[in-house]
């Protein structure tokens, strides 16, 4: 058998083949690539959409405008700004409008289109949105291509549609209940993760059984080596696949995450470090997600700063928060275990981004679509909403739970509440939410009821002159004749109830509401009957028409009157009222009057 020789090769030309030039010079203008913030390219392919010249002409404004999203632009933002675009084809399909160029447009074609995406695109505020991507590309074109458009069709441009623009509905919270149940859930997920993750040159533990089979051990040894050497290992390397075939005929776990896990992050794992942190610092999560490794800025006395990267803040977009550091239970704590547990997998993949984890397709920075974690979360800790279904977690509510939060700690107070926000967008955008609603309409209430207990608040007299407590100036003192049930009156032929001169017709207990009204100390036993009467009632008539009879009554004697008065003369009215027995006091007939 004669031996081998080396292959070789015809040299390459340095002049291009003439097929790979004519490529180039007759490149589709309506392909071309994006470079988006993950360091990767999108390629945007119009060449599919109807109306070719049309196309030809717009695509140079897209390309512009996704330019003006920024150096490197979100990828999502991209597509969702394509998709949008798109839409205004489908309505020329719809309406088999061919167009030839930018000449074409026209403003009742415009308005048509405003027109169709009223009956076919949901809501306001998502036509608009939809309109939006159409009306920026042709602004771009009245700038870069004067003379382009009909001069009645840049007059249109000036505004993107007519009528009310709709509003968004506001983000949620979510409750008190359902924020404490993820907070244990990441913090015992998180946990699992340290226990699991094996760090510096430590190696994990096999999985169970591994050790019962001396080859399988072997084999197992041999994956855990090239994923110390790599930082991952192929479902197609022949380590792994001996590895596997042997597990399963021992009925092992080997899946291809089980080597996995020992080394670096899972989707799991950054959901709940994405949850935790978000719950207890109110970060913004594509913030949160896109945390560098040297974040973590001039730790002292107990406290650190996270640099983290803005997009939406033109101008100012590097920010710092103060936040706790110490143990895990901190934010800064949380930063650092983090940091600790993906260091292993920055040192193979060359990346700066803090969170870089393991998922099917290998190791890579994480990026916003942890669906599939998210969802692994919930399921695993059984985390259910308020109605016991189970939870639809999105990670986006997290900031508004935990701004929730801090309103109720703050009172409601904007100034303290307002922390990274003006007190405008404060209010707005993370006060005025559903699960605050609560809160507001309680405030009222309490407001209103303050102000008519102010109004109407009885005048006391306690017979001591040390501690009198009236409100106002006492009217002239009254006779006995004019003394009724629960009051003295300083005006029984001039109430406020009727005509001067006329007796006053209103039942006993209206004395609790008038001004005329003077209560003194020898009324006691009276009022404690009374409000023994009422506490009776409860059992007799029904909640709704307890609370309209005797609701106002019960809370002036119970919580303004009876605390007025010392505790003694209270006590020794009610041991009055058991010495002589409640019989011994009139109790007037409208007030069994049903």
């Amino acid at each position: 058998m004669s031996r081998g020789r080396r292959a070789t090769f015809p040299p390459q030309s340095d002049t291009p083949d003439k097929c790979t030039v004519t490529a180039v010079i007759i490149a589709d203008p309506r392909r071309f690539a994006v470079r988006v913030d993950t360091g990767g390219e999108i390629i945007v392919d119009l060449s599919s959409w109807s109306s070719p010249s049309f196309v030809v002409d717009i695509a140079p404004l897209v390309r512009e405008r996704i330019r003006q999203m920024g150096p490197t632009p979100i990828g999502r933002s991209v597509r969702r700004h394509l998709l949008n675009l798109r839409r205004f084809w489908s309505f020329l399909d719809d309406r088999t409008i061919i167009l030839h160029g930018l000449g074409d447009i026209t403003v009742e074609l415009i308005n048509d289109y405003e027109a169709w995406l009223e009956q076919n695109a949901g809501n306001r505020l998502f036509q608009r949105h939809l309109l939006a991507a159409l009306i920026s590309g042709l602004r771009i074109a009245v700038e870069n291509r004067p003379g382009g458009l009909m001069p009645e069709v840049v007059s249109r441009l000036r505004y993107l549609g007519h009528g009310d623009s709709g509003g968004s509905r506001p983000r949620d919270a979510y409750s008190s209940r359902i924020a404490e149940a993820l907070r244990a859930a990441a913090r015992a997920q998180i946990a699992e993760a340290r226990q699991r993750i094996a760090l510096g040159d430590d190696v994990p533990p096999p999985p169970p059984g591994v050790d019962a089979c001396t080859r399988l051990r072997a084999h197992h040894d041999a994956v855990v080596a090239e994923i110390i050497r790599s930082g991952q290992i192929e479902t197609r390397h022949p380590s792994f696949a001996r590895f596997k075939g042997l597990g399963a005929y021992r009925h092992v776990d080997c899946r291809i995450e089980v080597p996995h896990r020992g080394f670096h992050l899972t989707p799991i794992d950054l959901a709940a470090f994405l949850t935790l942190l978000s719950l207890e610092t109110g970060m913004e999560m594509e913030c949160l997600i896109r945390l560098k490794a040297d974040c973590l800025r001039n730790p002292t006395r107990g406290y650190v700063e996270i640099e983290y990267y803005k997009r939406r803040a033109r101008g100012s977009e590097w920010k710092r928060l103060r936040v706790r550091d110490g143990s895990s239970a901190t934010p800064g704590g949380l930063v650092r275990m983090a940091i600790a547990l993906t260091e292993r997998a920055r040192r193979h993949t060359g990346s700066d981004r803090l969170w870089v984890l393991w998922t099917i397709d290998g190791l890579r920075p994480a990026n916003e679509e942890g669906g599939q974690g998210i969802a692994t979360f919930v399921d695993r800790y059984y985390l259910v909403d308020d109605d016991g279904a189970r939870l639809r977690l999105r990670l986006s509510r997290l900031r508004k739970t935990q701004k929730a939060e801090w309103y109720r700690r703050t009172n409601g107070q904007l100034e303290q509440f307002a922390v990274g926000h003006s007190i405008g967008v404060a209010a707005r955008h993370y006060a005025d939410i559903p699960a605050l609603r609560h809160v507001h309409e309680q405030t009222l209430a309490d407001a209103f009821h303050d102000a008519l207990d102010a109004a109407l608040k009885p005048r006391i007299d306690t017979n001591e002159a040390e501690h009198p407590v009236v409100e106002r100036q006492d009217p002239s003192p009254a006779t006995d004749e004019q003394d009724v049930w629960l009051a003295r009156c300083g005006g029984f032929y001039e109430s406020p109830f009727t005509e001067a001169g006329k007796p006053c017709p209103s039942p006993f207990w209206g004395c609790l509401e008038c001004e005329n009204a003077v209560i003194t100390e020898r009324k006691l036993p009276a009022l404690i009957a009374f409000q023994s009467f009422m506490a009776d009632q409860r059992t007799v008539l029904d909640a709704g028409e307890w609370s309209i009879k005797f609701g106002r009554p019960w809370h002036r004697v119970t919580k303004q009157i009876l605390p007025a008065f010392a505790p003694q003369a209270v006590e020794a009215a009610r041991a009055r009222i058991a010495e002589q027995g409640p019989t011994v006091l009139y109790l007037p007939v409208e007030a069994t009057a049903r």
